[in-house]
């Protein structure tokens, strides 16, 4: 499972994402939140997925933000926090 910390309206959130059978599960626990993404989409398309996911709760910019550090960390593959800070 890989991890990120993300921040939201100057609160910071675990972010969860495991990958099955083809597909990355995303999970924000503190914010009830979850989705899947086709792990075959490119960067930009899976950022779009993320971001249009993500905007029913945030507005475009921390979406866009919170979208790069998710992205950052599937592409990556390294783990807890993924190097990736805010």
């Amino acid at each position: 499972m890989l991890t990120a910390a993300v921040k939201f309206n100057d609160i910071s959130c675990r972010v969860y994402i495991s990958n099955v059978e083809d597909t990355y599960i995303i999970s924000i626990p503190e914010l009830a939140f979850s989705m899947q993404v086709d792990e075959q989409l490119t960067d930009d398309e899976m950022m779009e997925e993320i971001i249009i996911h993500l905007f029913t709760l945030f507005d475009e910019n921390e979406s866009k933000t919170a979208g790069k550090a998710i992205l950052t960390v599937i592409r990556n593959e390294q783990g807890d926090n993924n190097g990736y800070q805010e």
